[in-house]
Order: structure tokens, then C-alpha cells, then sequence
């Protein structure tokens, strides 16, 4: 693989109208976490409430509440921003080893403190780039939801897991991760801990996944090692699909498995790289149905070979 993008060359060291940038700490909600902790030191990695959240600690009033066909929840649970660094031009690809880690902790501290909430239930992080992933903020950042639900579809999910785990006494995703081992032909990159690969039946075109390889405690329960690991293999799955779809937007999910006893042995956690290479239409969002252009094993091959 080539050398990485450290910066965007059209994009200022410094936007002075960034909330995200040092010296605008004030414009953002309040900080629940920093790298390092001293406050005295300048801080790498911030950890602070989102702006303008999706999901807020109280909802007063909701609109048509009580009316026939129109019940309705309150929107309660913990929106938060990840800011990832100091510079408004850092790319996720061009972090070194020590600074994708200090991001992985990050993401650990402000998982722990969502899962401590006894309200929420369902805790996901996840990292928008570009316009046609839904970023609106250029400054490399991003984003905790903690949700106080778990949502249908990872109960769905969550309950074939159960079935498939009391079945065979393995997490389904443990064997998935056992079986593209074998099979070879979709792995991108495999590493003491993790698995990078494009699973056999991808819901998006060339997404990629990156796995423990075998069944990991919660995420919150990670060491700094197992996260250290975790945040090189991310960082060169996104720089390989990068180099390998012409730098394409993405989406970077880690999916875990909702805050109930027992979940986490049944439905692990991992990361899902979504590029953004073509606009859903008519016929996905009519059936729910996503058309793949590309095999899995040509987008592993494709992306396999930008990684070397």
C-alpha cells in the first residue's frame, strides 16, 4: 500500500468558525472526556455532547401525543462527538498507530459511560466521511448514540443469534469469521486479534468488515493492546477501500450487540466499512433489497491488492 493521505490539501490547518478546532472548546457542548486527561495539556482527543443531538436526556412535550395512530416515545438517550484530532485537516487514514489508538480509547471511555446509563439499551459509534455519507462537518470526528431501545432490527438479529449459538454452542459471527478464514478468497488482512474481510453475503456494495477473531468480552471491557490492534487494522481497511474505489465517501460502524445480559456472547461486536460508491434508488428503498455490482471476492481482491 502506498504512502497515506495525512491532510487534506484543500483544507485549512485551522478553520477559525470550527467548533471542533483548539481554541473553540467553548462553542461545544460540555467535554466528558479528553486525551491526555490533563486539562492543563493540550488535549489530542475530545469527547464532547453533540450540538444539535438527535437524542436529548429529557423531552418535554410530543407532538400528537394521545391521538389515534400517532403514539410516539421520547426521543431520550446520549448523542456525543468523538474529535478524533487537533488539526481541521487530519485525515482518519493519515493518524499514526499512537493516534488511532487514542481514538479507540476514546471510543471505549465514551462507550462506558453510555452503558453506566441504566436508560439506555442499545449503544452504537459510528463515523460519517463525506457528503454522500451524511457529513456536514469536515473536522475528523465522530459520533455516540446511546439509544434507550433496542432497535427491531437488532433484536431480529439478535434473536437468530441466540438460536444459531443454542444450535451449534458458537456465536454465528465466530464462524462466519472461522469460515472466511478457510475459504481465503474474501479476506483482505488477518492479524493476531482481527479479521478484515468482505463478507459472503454483504448488505452493500464492497463493505467491508472487521472482526475479533474469536468471541471478545464487550467492547467497554477492551485492554489498550486489543484496542491499539483494533485501530491499525481499521485505519488500513478504510486507507486499502480507499485507494482500491477511487476514494470513495464512507460509513464506519462499529456494531455491537445491545446492552442485555447475555447479548454479547451470542451477537459480538465489530466494525462494518460501508463505501458510498452508488446512491440507493426506487427499487432499494421499494423492497429493501440492495443490488451488488461488484462479487465479494473481486472487492476483497480489489482491496487486497491496495493494501500491499
Amino acid at each position: 500500500m502506498g504512502p497515506r493521505q495525512s491532510a487534506r490539501s484543500d483544507t485549512p490547518v485551522y478553520d477559525p468558525n470550527c467548533p471542533f478546532c483548539p481554541g473553540n472548546e467553548a462553542h461545544t457542548p460540555a467535554e466528558s472526556c479528553r486525551i491526555p486527561e490533563d486539562s492543563d495539556a493540550d488535549w489530542r482527543v475530545r469527547v464532547v455532547g453533540n450540538k444539535y443531538p438527535a437524542l436529548v436526556d429529557e423531552v418535554a412535550t410530543l407532538p400528537g401525543e394521545g391521538l389515534p395512530l400517532q403514539e410516539a416515545e421520547p426521543a431520550i438517550g446520549k448523542h456525543e462527538v468523538i474529535i478524533e484530532a487537533r488539526e481541521h485537516d487530519r485525515v482518519f487514514t493519515g493518524l499514526s498507530d499512537a493516534e488511532v489508538a487514542e481514538v479507540m480509547l476514546a471510543y471505549r471511555c465514551s462507550f462506558s459511560a453510555s452503558a453506566a446509563d441504566e436508560r439506555i439499551k442499545h449503544v452504537v459509534i459510528f463515523r460519517n466521511q463525506g457528503p454522500m455519507a451524511n457529513a456536514s462537518i469536515e473536522h475528523p470526528h465522530s459520533q455516540l448514540a446511546g439509544l434507550a431501545f433496542v432497535p427491531n432490527v437488532l433484536a431480529v438479529r439478535l434473536e437468530r443469534s441466540h438460536i444459531y449459538a443454542a444450535e451449534n454452542g458458537r456465536a454465528l459471527l465466530t464462524d462466519m469469521v472461522q469460515g472466511e478464514l478457510a475459504a481465503e478468497s474474501r479476506i483482505i488482512e488477518a492479524t493476531e486479534r482481527f479479521v478484515t474481510f468482505v463478507p459472503f453475503a454483504p448488505t452493500f456494495d464492497c463493505e467491508i468488515w472487521v472482526a475479533p477473531r474469536g468471541l471478545p468480552p464487550r467492547f467497554d471491557a477492551q485492554d489498550d493492546d486489543t484496542l491499539g490492534e483494533l485501530g491499525v487494522a481499521l485505519r488500513r481497511a478504510v486507507s486499502a477501500m480507499e485507494q482500491a474505489f477511487n476514494r470513495p465517501d464512507y460509513n464506519c460502524i462499529l456494531q455491537t450487540p445491545p446492552l442485555i445480559d447475555g447479548a454479547e456472547t451470542a451477537l459480538p461486536w465489530y466494525f462494518q466499512i460501508i463505501p458510498r460508491r452508488f446512491l440507493a434508488a426506487g427499487f432499494e428503498m421499494g423492497v429493501g433489497v440492495h443490488i451488488l455490482v461488484t462479487t465479494p471476492e473481486e472487492a476483497a481482491q480489489r482491496v487486497r491488492e491496495a493494501l500491499h
